[in-house]
């Protein structure tokens, strides 16, 4: 007798729209990054030029791009990685080769005109700068990593470099967690590492997967908070070749470069070629996985807390795409049961594709959209530099008219002891570090200690 896993997720499918982004002129400039960004108002694609430029189209604008879009032109080098501020759609960040990152404030109506002129230009990496990434509940928080072997958090507010880390090989992902606390990033050592941002350090490695080819990590916590906040996901290769899925805890890592850890589960999907870019929505537990050069999207639920994956389905298509990536959660169409929206580039053309539930009640579905990170911050770049932390991204209710952003408590700040401490354990937890010397210090991260006591920091 066989059984059918029962979920409420088990039937979604994707739906291709029957209009493009056409005329696409990318780039061919090969990067770790998704290589194309999109939010409700914006889609932005590396284009075809020197230094670099990055083409803006409007995100109702589907059809043909004009010849003389708008484009960011500012670089004096190509650009290896690029995102959208959370917490205000017309805000760019751009990380290129010539050493620097920079803002962008992209205007209302856009003209033919370049933009040429970055709101804000982050000097301080040696060599050229490989990921950037705003935090996703500080306002103006934003980490970078570089060939410089540092991975460095800059406060935009005074433009300039907050706390900085070494790291041990080029980074090959770059992700903050939930509540905007920690960054993990995958590596050329094959290894995915742990970093406390204010501790400047790494508290945590392993080794992901075996093969020699690019790996990514997304974390999986979610506003309900517990053990998932603990969990991540990574993508790879084994040894063979195969394309993985491994889930991990990172109470189970250790802060040693060199010990060992086991997955909570490793997940065989193929054989394919392309490295796999990961997205999680942590309102209905799902994860979906697209790689450069696939003809598909999979998408997989997350179970027993958070420890499992359950394949649902997949969307496939006779076109390979060469870059993928989804709009935020509070921009989906909530009437048409859209669970998500991504956007796939297909050689010359831009293809929205729609992953919904097939419901027959036109009726706002509670179970399918719950509470979604808003365009709010939970806490400002000062208080987060001075040590505060928050639960988690501020949520806004996704019914119609449901009201404003949902406050959510922040957890204690910094903590202090009065006597010497050099390790503190919670079951298999990483152990903490002490910076300074004498009979006080500060407590650099390293774990939860316990749901009241909150996250201790540097």
């Amino acid at each position: 007798m066989s059984f059918v896993r029962d979920s409420k997720f088990r039937h979604v499918f994707g739906e291709v729209w029957k209009t493009k982004y056409e005329d696409i002129q990318y780039t061919t400039k090969a990067t770790e990054s998704t290589g194309l960004r999109c939010n409700g108002k914006f889609l932005v694609v590396p284009w075809m030029g020197g230094g670099g430029p990055l083409a803006v189209i409007p995100a109702s604008k589907l059809g043909k791009v004009p010849r003389d879009v708008p484009r960011i032109t500012g670089h004096t080098a190509p650009v290896m990685d690029f995102e959208f501020n959370p917490f205000d759609e017309n805000m760019l960040i751009s990380a290129s080769e010539d050493h620097t990152l920079k803002v962008w404030m992209l205007p209302e109506e856009l003209s033919a005109d370049s933009i040429k002129d970055p709101l804000v230009t982050l000097e301080g990496h040696e060599k050229k700068v490989g990921f950037c990434t705003f935090n996703p509940a500080a306002a103006d928080v934003v980490a970078s990593t570089s060939f410089d072997m540092t991975c460095k958090v800059w406060d935009l507010q005074s433009q300039g470099v907050a706390f900085s880390a070494a790291i041990p090989d080029q980074m090959l992902s770059l992700r903050w967690n939930y509540r905007g606390s920690l960054l993990a990033g995958t590596c050329k050592d094959r290894k995915v590492h742990i970093l406390d941002p204010r501790g400047s350090d790494i508290v945590g490695s392993c080794c992901a997967h075996e093969g020699t080819k690019s790996s990514k990590v997304i974390w999986l916590g979610g506003p309900d908070g517990g053990d998932d906040s603990h969990f991540f996901l990574t993508t790879g290769f084994s040894r063979h070749t195969d394309r993985q899925v491994g889930i991990w805890d990172m109470r189970k890592i250790s802060s040693s470069l060199d010990a060992s850890c086991e997955p909570l589960s490793m997940t065989l999907l193929d054989q394919g070629a392309g490295a796999l870019y990961p997205h999680y929505d942590e309102g209905t537990g799902m994860v979906y996985i697209a790689g450069k050069g696939d003809a598909m999207v999979k998408y997989f639920e997350l179970a027993r807390g958070h420890q499992e994956l359950h394949f649902l389905s997949q969307y496939t298509s006779t076109s390979t795409q060469k870059a993928f990536d989804f709009i935020p959660k509070r921009s989906v169409d909530i009437s048409r049961h859209e669970l998500m929206r991504g956007l796939r580039l297909l050689g010359t053309c831009i293809q929205p594709i729609s992953f919904c539930v097939p419901r027959k009640s036109e009726a706002f579905q509670d179970d399918l959209f719950p509470d979604c990170p808003s365009a709010t911050p939970a806490m400002q770049a000062s208080e987060w530099m001075a040590g505060a932390d928050a639960l988690g991204p501020l949520l806004q209710c996704m019914r119609p008219g449901g009201g404003d952003a949902a406050q959510q408590p922040k957890a204690p700040a910094v903590r202090h002891v009065a006597q010497v401490v050099t390790a503190i354990t919670v079951g298999q937890r990483i152990k903490t570090i002490i910076k300074g010397s004498g009979q006080t210090g500060v407590v650099k991260y390293v774990g939860e200690v316990d749901d009241q006591a909150g996250i201790w920091v540097g």
